[in-house]
């Protein structure tokens, strides 16, 4: 694993440094939700819904409700099954329509997925995340915040602490706040507008994650900056090399701009590809205003010579 950043940034002091409040902030957030929630979904409903039969009951049930120029040829089980458990208006029929076929494998799964909902809609996913089933004005900012798994919380955060504090060093933290929140924002408009089924939340900082790249990738274009790897095969599994700025592109970014061509609902590969296109793209966009104000700025000999914000790096 590889990302941008000095490894050396978690050895500095985190007093005031927006870089560690933001860490600390969305550790405190999912240690409060992880002592105060039940595991959603239950182990028990989890391994129900990974079996085969169950997982082919559904997908001919989910093709039943659907108008027939809604079905495309050649789907898999995994990718209908994973659209059909997100659908809102699926989970409103599936009580009442007339399904034809095994009765007592349709029985089974109307009573999973009544199962599913209900503890869906008492998780944190569903109380803060964005939605365009029920969702709250506040879930534009509480979704930022809220991850689905330690796993998912550590991903995000890595690239978020490690840019950051590489980014402070010469923009402000206002700055880096700004870019955290409206790109959480843009990204969740961005899901909203191509998430069709209205059903599941979306929840995690990733597209926060993704503006900050999308800035870094801007701001510093072609500079030589320290990468940093973990987990691979040298001694101590883990050291810094310093690599141009524009391998953002390729290593985070183009695949999800490739997945959002070819699946912008990312129901295949249950990741919000489109939250995380929207957050990069508002990165790249504040960057181009920013380095624009500070060409202006210059120009007019606003900043003085020692803080720097005069030189276009």
């Amino acid at each position: 694993m590889i990302v941008p950043g000095d490894f050396r940034s978690f050895t500095s002091k985190p007093f005031f440094k927006i870089s560690w409040i933001v860490l600390f902030l969305n550790f405190f957030v999912y240690g409060i939700v992880s002592m105060t929630d039940q595991t959603w979904p239950s182990n028990e409903l989890a391994e129900k819904m990974q079996q085969e039969s169950f997982k082919h009951s559904l997908y001919e049930m989910y093709n039943q409700t659907q108008d027939p120029i809604e079905i495309k040829s050649g789907e898999t089980v995994d990718s209908v099954f994973y659209r059909a458990i997100k659908d809102e208006k699926f989970w409103s029929r599936i009580d009442s329509f007339p399904f034809a076929g095994d009765q007592i494998a349709i029985a089974e799964v109307k009573s999973v997925m009544t199962s599913f909902y209900k503890s869906y809609k008492a998780s944190p996913q569903f109380q803060f995340g964005l939605g365009g089933f029920e969702a709250s004005p506040w879930s534009w900012v509480t979704y930022q915040f809220i991850h689905a798994s330690f796993v998912h919380l550590f991903g995000n955060l890595i690239i978020i602490f490690l840019v950051m504090a590489y980014l402070e060093q010469t923009v402000s933290s206002g700055v880096l706040v700004g870019i955290y929140l409206l790109s959480g924002f843009v990204g969740g408009m961005f899901f909203l507008s191509m998430d069709r089924s209205g059903g599941m939340s979306v929840i995690g900082a990733s597209a926060s994650a993704s503006g900050l790249l999308g800035f870094l990738l801007v701001y510093h274009n072609s500079k030589l900056m320290p990468w940093f790897y973990m987990l691979a095969p040298v001694k101590d599994g883990y050291g810094k090399i310093y690599l141009p700025v524009f391998f953002i592109l390729p290593i985070f970014l183009m695949s999800d701009f490739i997945t959002l061509w070819w699946e912008p609902t990312g129901v295949a590969t249950n990741v919000a590809v489109s939250a995380h296109v929207g957050g990069a793209l508002t990165g790249m966009i504040m960057a181009s205003v920013y380095l624009l104000f500070r060409s202006k700025a210059a120009s007019h000999g606003i900043f003085s010579d020692d803080d720097r914000l005069h030189e276009l790096s």
